[in-house]
């Protein structure tokens, strides 16, 4: 059995932190012992068969333990993950133990470093032709379980963007959810800088005589007044309704069920899905509200109980055996003026 020798760690250990996470946070530790790379949440991922906010942490984590192993492969080292690998100690979230074989290295590990969200209002074309589709498809299957549906034939977009709206307006006009959507903006850091931790102004792509606006509307007593006007149906078009409108593709990210370990998955296929599509020049958006506010136990954390029963429902007639875990969208578009950053730094136990 081969272990990664110190250099190999830390340039796997800074890919892991290159992996996407909900709002730009990543909490987690690393431990390197007997064998094995272990990342610690402390505390945050209970109770086991959360809601929403568990999903979004579940997701996260696949995406880190992807970018583990597909980094670890350049060495044709694998990574066997395990999810919760000891129940009495809630906050070891995965394990990674090392593999030795020669075949493992995979090319979409050379994509970790380019691979950025990008919040710009217009994606173009051209779109990727059906061979391309098809192997962003394989990408999400790679993992048991996990499949990738397109959206972009008439009848689903128009359904698909239905839902996106259902869910975004619904951020704006919930003072629970407002709070926790302009909680993770660092508006400290202005419209020019970036940062580490946090989603910094600059990079939400607000246009510059909207950015006052927007800036106030982080009150909810200011929100509340102007969704007297109708601001809340106004942010919602402009958040991901018309974005998505817009794009090329729309893609779903699907699972088998809301288990810990179906998520977990979907995270890890997401993050391939994600990586493959920059690897061919594509830009790409995660807009999860809409599938997992359709968690049956969304309406424990603030989402409206006629909501999520709407959004089930319907998701239900388009993946009649399979659950909506993540919805994005994809084209062609510059980079992004600013984006969030992460110093190349890592914290780990021994």
């Amino acid at each position: 059995m081969s272990e990664p020798t110190q250099e190999q760690y830390q340039h796997i250990l800074s890919s892991a932190i290159q992996a996407p996470s909900a709002d730009n946070h990543h909490q987690f530790r690393f431990e390197i012992a007997n064998q094995a790379l272990r990342l610690w949440y402390p505390g945050i991922l209970m109770p086991p068969g959360g809601g929403y906010k568990r999903a979004l942490l579940l997701l996260s984590l696949g995406a880190v333990s992807e970018n583990i192993t597909l980094a670890a492969g350049k060495w044709g080292l694998g990574g066997s993950c395990t999810l919760f690998p000891d129940p009495a100690r809630t906050d070891l979230a995965v394990e990674v133990r090392w593999t030795h074989d020669d075949s493992l290295l995979d090319p979409l590990h050379e994509a970790i470093p380019d691979r950025h969200t990008n919040r710009r209002l217009f994606f173009h074309g051209p779109g990727l032709g059906e061979g391309e589709l098809d192997g962003l498809r394989q990408a999400a299957e790679h993992l048991p379980g996990c499949s990738l549906l397109w959206l972009d034939r008439p009848e689903l977009r128009r359904e698909s963007l239905r839902l996106i709206r259902l869910a975004e307006i619904e951020r704006f006009r919930n003072p629970a959810l407002h709070k926790e959507l302009f909680s993770a903006i660092r508006f400290d850091v202005g419209w020019t800088e970036s940062c580490a931790d946090g989603l910094p102004p600059g990079a939400l792509e607000i246009e510059k005589p909207l950015r006052p606006v927007f800036r106030l509307m982080r009150h909810w007593p200011v929100m509340r007044a102007f969704n007297l006007l109708g601001a809340h149906h106004m942010m919602g078009l402009r958040a991901a309704w018309l974005p998505c409108r817009l794009a090329p593709h729309v893609g779903l990210i699907a699972a088998e069920g809301w288990s810990d370990s179906g998520v977990f998955a979907a995270g890890r296929a997401f993050q391939r899905v994600w990586l493959a599509a920059t690897a061919l020049g594509m830009s790409l958006q995660p807009l999860p509200a809409s599938a997992i506010y359709a968690m049956p136990s969304a309406s424990s954390e603030n989402v409206p109980k006629n909501l999520q029963p709407t959004l089930a429902e319907a998701w239900r007639s388009i993946l009649p055996d399979r659950i909506p875990v993540m919805l994005f969208r994809m084209g062609r578009a510059k980079l992004p003026k600013l984006s969030t950053s992460r110093h190349d730094f890592v914290r780990y136990l021994r």
